[in-house]
Protein backbone atom coordinates (compact mmCIF):
# COMPACT_ATOMS: atom_id res chain seq x y z
CA UNK A 1 0.00 0.00 0.00
CA UNK A 2 1.59 3.35 -0.89
CA UNK A 3 0.55 7.18 1.65
CA UNK A 4 0.77 8.88 -2.12
CA UNK A 5 -1.83 6.52 -4.21
CA UNK A 6 -3.15 8.82 -5.63
CA UNK A 7 -0.56 10.72 -6.72
CA UNK A 8 1.36 8.21 -8.09
CA UNK A 9 -1.02 6.62 -10.21
CA UNK A 10 -1.51 9.42 -11.85
CA UNK A 11 -5.45 10.18 -10.90
CA UNK A 12 -6.85 13.07 -12.46
CA UNK A 13 -9.87 13.19 -10.68
CA UNK A 14 -9.77 15.89 -7.43
CA UNK A 15 -9.13 14.72 -3.94
CA UNK A 16 -11.46 16.09 -1.38
CA UNK A 17 -10.65 17.54 1.92
CA UNK A 18 -12.90 16.00 5.20
CA UNK A 19 -14.71 18.15 7.27
CA UNK A 20 -12.24 20.80 8.96
CA UNK A 21 -10.75 19.30 11.76
CA UNK A 22 -7.42 19.16 13.84
CA UNK A 23 -5.68 15.78 14.96
CA UNK A 24 -3.34 16.85 18.22
CA UNK A 25 -1.95 19.91 17.00
CA UNK A 26 -2.52 19.65 13.31
CA UNK A 27 -4.97 20.73 11.62
CA UNK A 28 -5.93 18.56 8.82
CA UNK A 29 -6.32 19.58 4.91
CA UNK A 30 -7.03 18.26 1.53
CA UNK A 31 -6.54 14.66 1.24
CA UNK A 32 -3.60 13.62 -0.69
CA UNK A 33 -3.71 9.55 -0.95
CA UNK A 34 -5.52 6.97 0.12
CA UNK A 35 -4.46 3.06 0.43
CA UNK A 36 -6.44 0.09 1.94
CA UNK A 37 -5.29 0.94 5.86
CA UNK A 38 -4.86 4.56 5.63
CA UNK A 39 -5.35 8.10 4.55
CA UNK A 40 -2.61 10.79 4.06
CA UNK A 41 -3.99 14.35 4.34
CA UNK A 42 -1.45 17.51 4.09
CA UNK A 43 -1.33 19.42 7.47
CA UNK A 44 -0.30 22.59 9.55
CA UNK A 45 0.46 22.95 12.62
CA UNK A 46 -2.00 24.87 14.57
CA UNK A 47 0.68 27.26 16.42
CA UNK A 48 4.11 26.83 14.28
CA UNK A 49 2.18 27.04 10.60
CA UNK A 50 4.51 24.15 9.83
CA UNK A 51 3.54 21.86 7.13
CA UNK A 52 3.31 18.41 7.25
CA UNK A 53 1.49 15.15 6.01
CA UNK A 54 -0.24 12.83 8.52
CA UNK A 55 -1.15 9.16 8.05
CA UNK A 56 -4.46 8.31 9.62
CA UNK A 57 -6.08 4.53 10.25
CA UNK A 58 -9.07 4.66 8.25
CA UNK A 59 -11.80 5.01 10.61
CA UNK A 60 -13.52 1.88 10.09
CA UNK A 61 -9.78 0.53 11.28
CA UNK A 62 -9.25 3.20 14.19
CA UNK A 63 -10.11 0.05 16.98
CA UNK A 64 -8.11 -2.64 14.46
CA UNK A 65 -5.58 -3.67 16.81
CA UNK A 66 -3.22 -5.38 13.89
CA UNK A 67 -3.54 -2.21 11.58
CA UNK A 68 -2.78 -0.10 14.67
CA UNK A 69 -0.08 -2.13 15.36
CA UNK A 70 1.17 -2.01 12.18
CA UNK A 71 1.38 2.03 11.71
CA UNK A 72 2.93 2.45 15.00
CA UNK A 73 5.35 -0.54 14.27
CA UNK A 74 6.10 1.77 10.82
CA UNK A 75 6.35 5.00 12.55
CA UNK A 76 9.15 3.29 15.38
CA UNK A 77 11.10 2.20 12.04
CA UNK A 78 11.20 5.03 10.09
CA UNK A 79 11.98 6.96 13.13
CA UNK A 80 15.20 5.44 13.90
CA UNK A 81 16.47 6.32 9.99
CA UNK A 82 17.69 9.96 10.11
CA UNK A 83 18.54 10.33 6.37
CA UNK A 84 17.87 12.72 3.53
CA UNK A 85 16.48 10.65 1.32
CA UNK A 86 14.37 8.92 3.49
CA UNK A 87 11.00 10.88 4.28
CA UNK A 88 11.16 11.69 7.88
CA UNK A 89 8.41 11.12 10.86
CA UNK A 90 8.38 13.62 13.35
CA UNK A 91 5.11 12.47 15.66
CA UNK A 92 2.78 9.77 16.15
CA UNK A 93 -0.36 10.21 18.57
CA UNK A 94 -4.21 8.90 18.60
CA UNK A 95 -7.03 10.54 16.53
CA UNK A 96 -8.96 12.53 19.28
CA UNK A 97 -12.37 11.75 17.26
CA UNK A 98 -11.95 8.19 15.79
CA UNK A 99 -9.33 7.17 18.79
CA UNK A 100 -7.18 5.65 15.66
CA UNK A 101 -3.56 5.71 15.50
CA UNK A 102 -1.45 8.47 13.22
CA UNK A 103 1.86 9.57 12.11
CA UNK A 104 3.05 13.13 11.34
CA UNK A 105 5.47 12.94 8.61
CA UNK A 106 7.79 15.82 6.69
CA UNK A 107 5.97 16.77 4.01
CA UNK A 108 7.12 16.28 0.31
CA UNK A 109 5.57 18.71 -2.00
CA UNK A 110 6.82 17.12 -5.35
CA UNK A 111 5.94 14.30 -7.91
CA UNK A 112 6.62 10.62 -7.50
CA UNK A 113 9.26 9.27 -9.57
CA UNK A 114 6.56 7.28 -11.39
CA UNK A 115 4.97 9.97 -12.39
CA UNK A 116 8.34 11.81 -13.31
CA UNK A 117 8.72 8.71 -15.74
CA UNK A 118 5.39 8.47 -17.29
CA UNK A 119 6.02 12.30 -18.44
CA UNK A 120 9.54 12.32 -19.45
CA UNK A 121 10.10 8.48 -20.22
CA UNK A 122 13.50 7.23 -20.01
CA UNK A 123 15.83 9.24 -18.29
CA UNK A 124 19.60 10.76 -18.89
CA UNK A 125 22.39 8.50 -17.42
CA UNK A 126 23.82 10.84 -15.69
CA UNK A 127 19.97 11.65 -14.03
CA UNK A 128 19.54 7.62 -13.48
CA UNK A 129 23.39 7.69 -12.12
CA UNK A 130 22.50 10.56 -9.73
CA UNK A 131 18.95 9.42 -8.90
CA UNK A 132 20.04 5.56 -8.57
CA UNK A 133 23.23 6.92 -6.15
CA UNK A 134 21.50 8.99 -3.92
CA UNK A 135 18.29 6.28 -3.20
CA UNK A 136 21.29 3.81 -2.76
CA UNK A 137 22.43 6.42 0.03
CA UNK A 138 19.05 5.92 1.64
CA UNK A 139 18.90 2.21 1.65
CA UNK A 140 21.99 2.11 2.94
CA UNK A 141 20.69 4.40 6.01
CA UNK A 142 18.10 2.30 6.44
CA UNK A 143 20.39 -1.07 5.91
CA UNK A 144 22.32 0.22 8.78
CA UNK A 145 19.59 0.83 11.02
CA UNK A 146 18.35 -3.25 10.27
CA UNK A 147 15.37 -2.39 8.03
CA UNK A 148 15.02 -3.92 4.77
CA UNK A 149 12.42 -1.68 2.49
CA UNK A 150 10.53 -4.75 0.82
CA UNK A 151 8.50 -2.69 -1.71
CA UNK A 152 10.91 -0.08 -3.16
CA UNK A 153 9.34 1.13 -6.45
CA UNK A 154 9.27 4.64 -8.29
CA UNK A 155 5.85 5.32 -6.82
CA UNK A 156 7.23 5.12 -3.20
CA UNK A 157 9.88 7.40 -4.35
CA UNK A 158 8.93 11.11 -3.81
CA UNK A 159 10.99 14.10 -5.30
CA UNK A 160 11.62 16.62 -3.11
CA UNK A 161 12.94 19.42 -6.02
CA UNK A 162 15.92 17.19 -7.57
CA UNK A 163 16.31 15.40 -4.27
CA UNK A 164 14.62 11.76 -4.37
CA UNK A 165 13.24 10.64 -1.23
CA UNK A 166 11.57 7.10 0.03
CA UNK A 167 8.75 7.08 1.78
CA UNK A 168 6.11 4.00 2.67
CA UNK A 169 7.92 1.80 4.79
CA UNK A 170 4.96 0.15 5.85
CA UNK A 171 5.82 -3.39 5.09
CA UNK A 172 9.26 -2.99 5.70
CA UNK A 173 11.05 -5.50 8.10
CA UNK A 174 13.58 -5.60 11.00
CA UNK A 175 16.31 -7.79 10.20
CA UNK A 176 16.65 -10.36 12.97
CA UNK A 177 13.03 -9.36 14.77
CA UNK A 178 9.80 -10.74 14.48
CA UNK A 179 6.89 -8.31 13.05
CA UNK A 180 4.61 -7.79 15.36
CA UNK A 181 2.53 -7.68 12.36
CA UNK A 182 3.44 -10.07 9.64
CA UNK A 183 6.02 -13.14 9.83
CA UNK A 184 6.36 -15.64 6.73
CA UNK A 185 4.95 -13.93 4.11
CA UNK A 186 5.35 -12.26 0.90
CA UNK A 187 4.74 -8.89 0.55
CA UNK A 188 5.77 -6.48 -1.80
CA UNK A 189 4.80 -5.35 -5.58
CA UNK A 190 5.15 -7.86 -8.17
CA UNK A 191 7.04 -5.91 -11.08
CA UNK A 192 10.22 -5.39 -7.99
CA UNK A 193 10.02 -8.86 -6.52
CA UNK A 194 13.51 -10.57 -6.38
CA UNK A 195 13.16 -13.81 -7.42
CA UNK A 196 13.67 -14.80 -3.96
CA UNK A 197 11.18 -12.56 -2.13
CA UNK A 198 8.25 -13.69 -4.51
CA UNK A 199 8.85 -17.34 -4.38
CA UNK A 200 9.91 -18.06 -0.74
CA UNK A 201 9.78 -14.93 0.97
CA UNK A 202 13.48 -14.25 1.65
CA UNK A 203 14.49 -10.91 2.71
CA UNK A 204 17.73 -9.47 2.83
CA UNK A 205 19.41 -6.63 2.00
CA UNK A 206 20.02 -7.72 -1.39
CA UNK A 207 16.19 -7.65 -2.02
CA UNK A 208 16.37 -4.02 -2.25
CA UNK A 209 19.13 -3.79 -4.06
CA UNK A 210 17.29 -5.26 -6.60
CA UNK A 211 14.38 -3.66 -6.42
CA UNK A 212 16.49 -0.52 -6.84
CA UNK A 213 17.90 -2.32 -10.03
CA UNK A 214 14.39 -2.57 -11.58
CA UNK A 215 13.69 1.27 -10.89
CA UNK A 216 17.11 2.19 -12.69
CA UNK A 217 16.38 -0.02 -15.22
CA UNK A 218 12.88 1.46 -16.18
CA UNK A 219 14.38 5.06 -15.41
CA UNK A 220 17.30 4.42 -17.74
CA UNK A 221 15.04 2.33 -20.85
CA UNK A 222 11.33 3.21 -20.33
CA UNK A 223 10.40 -0.30 -19.37
CA UNK A 224 10.36 -3.13 -17.51
CA UNK A 225 13.55 -5.57 -17.83
CA UNK A 226 11.12 -9.00 -18.77
CA UNK A 227 9.38 -9.28 -22.08
CA UNK A 228 6.36 -11.21 -20.53
CA UNK A 229 5.76 -9.24 -17.84
CA UNK A 230 2.81 -7.55 -19.47
CA UNK A 231 0.52 -10.94 -19.25
CA UNK A 232 1.43 -11.19 -15.47
CA UNK A 233 3.83 -14.09 -15.82
CA UNK A 234 5.99 -13.74 -12.50
CA UNK A 235 8.87 -13.67 -14.95
CA UNK A 236 11.81 -13.25 -12.31
CA UNK A 237 11.62 -16.96 -11.43
CA UNK A 238 12.09 -18.46 -14.62
CA UNK A 239 13.78 -15.42 -16.84
CA UNK A 240 16.37 -13.48 -17.09
CA UNK A 241 16.41 -9.67 -17.18
CA UNK A 242 17.21 -8.62 -20.61
CA UNK A 243 20.17 -5.93 -20.70
CA UNK A 244 19.37 -2.20 -20.59
CA UNK A 245 21.56 -1.59 -23.37
CA UNK A 246 19.09 -3.15 -25.69
CA UNK A 247 16.29 -0.18 -25.43
CA UNK A 248 18.62 2.56 -24.28
CA UNK A 249 22.16 4.45 -25.50
CA UNK A 250 24.05 3.91 -22.10
CA UNK A 251 27.69 3.16 -21.16
CA UNK A 252 28.76 -0.63 -21.09
CA UNK A 253 29.87 -0.34 -17.25
CA UNK A 254 26.12 0.88 -16.17
CA UNK A 255 24.73 -1.27 -18.46
CA UNK A 256 26.78 -4.64 -16.21
CA UNK A 257 26.03 -2.65 -12.77
CA UNK A 258 22.46 -2.68 -13.79
CA UNK A 259 23.13 -6.39 -14.96
CA UNK A 260 24.74 -7.61 -11.54
CA UNK A 261 22.11 -5.44 -9.38
CA UNK A 262 19.43 -7.82 -11.63
CA UNK A 263 21.37 -11.34 -10.77
CA UNK A 264 19.17 -13.87 -9.91
CA UNK A 265 21.50 -15.12 -7.60
CA UNK A 266 21.60 -12.86 -4.84
CA UNK A 267 25.12 -13.88 -4.37
CA UNK A 268 26.16 -11.84 -7.75
CA UNK A 269 24.35 -8.47 -6.73
CA UNK A 270 26.35 -5.56 -5.49
CA UNK A 271 27.27 -6.33 -1.85
CA UNK A 272 25.35 -3.63 -0.29
CA UNK A 273 23.88 -0.23 -0.87
CA UNK A 274 26.84 1.51 -0.16
CA UNK A 275 29.27 -0.25 -2.77
CA UNK A 276 25.86 0.28 -5.34
CA UNK A 277 25.76 3.80 -4.58
CA UNK A 278 29.69 4.50 -4.77
CA UNK A 279 29.65 2.30 -8.44
CA UNK A 280 26.80 4.47 -9.50
CA UNK A 281 29.00 7.81 -8.69
CA UNK A 282 31.76 6.20 -10.69
CA UNK A 283 33.94 5.63 -7.29
CA UNK A 284 34.27 1.74 -7.62
CA UNK A 285 34.32 -0.21 -10.35
CA UNK A 286 32.30 -3.44 -10.18
CA UNK A 287 32.21 -4.64 -13.41
CA UNK A 288 35.10 -6.36 -13.46
CA UNK A 289 34.74 -9.94 -13.17
CA UNK A 290 30.65 -8.93 -13.66
CA UNK A 291 29.80 -9.96 -17.22
CA UNK A 292 31.40 -13.90 -16.33
CA UNK A 293 29.19 -14.06 -13.25
CA UNK A 294 26.27 -12.63 -15.07
CA UNK A 295 26.79 -15.21 -18.05
CA UNK A 296 27.17 -18.02 -15.59
CA UNK A 297 23.72 -17.29 -14.48
CA UNK A 298 22.63 -17.97 -18.09
CA UNK A 299 24.05 -20.95 -18.16
CA UNK A 300 26.00 -20.14 -21.39
CA UNK A 301 27.07 -16.97 -23.60
CA UNK A 302 24.15 -16.62 -25.83
CA UNK A 303 21.19 -14.41 -24.56
CA UNK A 304 19.27 -16.22 -22.28
CA UNK A 305 15.93 -17.03 -23.66
CA UNK A 306 12.50 -15.55 -22.23
CA UNK A 307 11.59 -18.51 -20.40
CA UNK A 308 14.59 -19.75 -19.06
CA UNK A 309 15.40 -23.88 -19.11
CA UNK A 310 16.93 -23.59 -16.13
CA UNK A 311 15.03 -24.25 -12.54
CA UNK A 312 13.89 -21.44 -10.53
CA UNK A 313 15.98 -19.78 -7.54
CA UNK A 314 13.82 -21.34 -5.15
CA UNK A 315 11.24 -24.14 -5.26
CA UNK A 316 8.15 -22.24 -6.50
CA UNK A 317 5.76 -25.46 -5.96
CA UNK A 318 4.18 -23.72 -2.60
CA UNK A 319 4.44 -20.06 -4.29
CA UNK A 320 1.42 -17.62 -2.99
CA UNK A 321 0.02 -20.48 -1.52
CA UNK A 322 -1.60 -21.31 -4.51
CA UNK A 323 -3.54 -24.47 -5.84
CA UNK A 324 -0.53 -26.75 -7.37
CA UNK A 325 -2.71 -27.59 -10.73
CA UNK A 326 -2.84 -23.54 -11.24
CA UNK A 327 -0.25 -22.82 -13.81
CA UNK A 328 2.61 -20.48 -12.47
CA UNK A 329 2.44 -18.35 -15.65
CA UNK A 330 -1.78 -17.12 -15.48
CA UNK A 331 -2.06 -13.60 -15.79
CA UNK A 332 -2.37 -12.18 -12.32
CA UNK A 333 -6.08 -10.56 -11.56
CA UNK A 334 -4.21 -7.08 -11.03
CA UNK A 335 -1.51 -4.56 -12.60
CA UNK A 336 1.77 -5.11 -11.92
CA UNK A 337 2.17 -1.76 -10.71
CA UNK A 338 -0.12 -2.14 -7.43
CA UNK A 339 1.40 -3.47 -4.65
CA UNK A 340 1.09 -8.09 -3.87
CA UNK A 341 -0.94 -7.18 -0.84
CA UNK A 342 -3.64 -10.06 -0.73
CA UNK A 343 -4.54 -13.50 -2.52
CA UNK A 344 -4.24 -12.77 -6.54
CA UNK A 345 -8.24 -13.49 -6.39
CA UNK A 346 -9.59 -10.87 -3.97
CA UNK A 347 -9.95 -7.60 -4.24
CA UNK A 348 -6.48 -5.83 -5.12
CA UNK A 349 -6.05 -2.58 -3.04
CA UNK A 350 -4.93 -4.60 -0.37
CA UNK A 351 -1.20 -6.43 0.83
CA UNK A 352 -0.44 -10.14 0.31
CA UNK A 353 -0.70 -11.29 3.49
CA UNK A 354 -1.00 -14.91 3.74
CA UNK A 355 1.83 -17.59 5.09
CA UNK A 356 3.59 -18.50 1.71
Amino acid sequence: MSHYRATLNGATRPMTSIEPRTVGNYRLGALIGRGGTSEVYTAEHVLLGDVVAIKLLRPELADDHIQTAALVEEGTKVRAIDHPNVVRVLDAGIDPVTKGCYLVMERVAGETLAARLRREGRLSEAEVRRLGAELADGIAAAHACGIIHRDLKPANVMLDGARPKIVDFGIAKLLGARSAVTTGRAVGTLAYMAPEQLASGLIAPCTDLWALGIILFEAATARLPFEDFADGRCAQLFDEPLRASRFAPISPALDTLLARCLARDPGHRPTSATELARALRGELDLAVGADERITADHGGTDPAPLRSQRSPVVDTSTMLDRPLDRPLDRPLDRPLDRPLDRPLDRPLDRPLDRPL
